[in-house]
């Protein structure tokens, strides 16, 4: 029966910080391993205490949760979507040698390809963000009339020479 006042718990995590200090005063952590390095994070430190044994179980098993592996698609085909960027990058000196028809042409079959890739992410992360734990972080969309405009943008033909 719990007292008045009186927290079991709050004591506990007092003389475990007690504890804590005490050896960092004596320097028993100055020659653990990796010491001054990163840590090595992980999905699995975004977790609930109480899910990692689970998700450490289902990793080494080659299976992540499906809100994970959603997480490793949208990367991945965000980085698809910009190198599809690149390749336009690439492509519009060139481009802008085409006739007014052929560069339209060009410049349309860049932007539809890299649209169906952002399409696709939109898609993922609309998933993502309903199943993922509340812990995890939201994806954020692609704003598509804003990059359409972006890519028209940067990708605008020539002018006509002015003689």
């Amino acid at each position: 029966m719990r007292e008045s006042g009186f927290d079991i718990q709050r004591v506990i995590e007092l003389i475990a910080d007690r504890k804590i200090e005490e050896a960092m005063q004596e320097g028993k952590f100055d020659d653990l391993p990796g010491k001054g390095k990163p840590l090595p994070l992980d999905e699995e430190w975004f977790a609930p205490p109480e899910l990692r044994p689970a998700i450490r179980l289902l990793k080494s098993a080659g299976v992540l949760p499906d809100w994970l592996e959603r997480a490793r698609e949208i990367e991945r085909l965000r980085e698809d979507a910009q190198r599809l960027w690149h390749i336009a990058e690439r492509e519009y000196p060139q481009a802008q040698q085409l006739s007014a028809e052929r560069f339209h042409a060009w410049r349309d079959a860049s932007w539809q390809g890299i649209l169906a890739v952002m399409q696709r992410v939109n898609s993922l992360i609309l998933a993502y963000n309903c199943t993922a734990p509340a812990h995890a972080h939201p994806q954020i969309p692609f704003q598509l009339e804003t990059e359409r405009t972006r890519f028209y943008n940067t990708f605008a033909p020539n002018p006509p020479n002015a003689e």
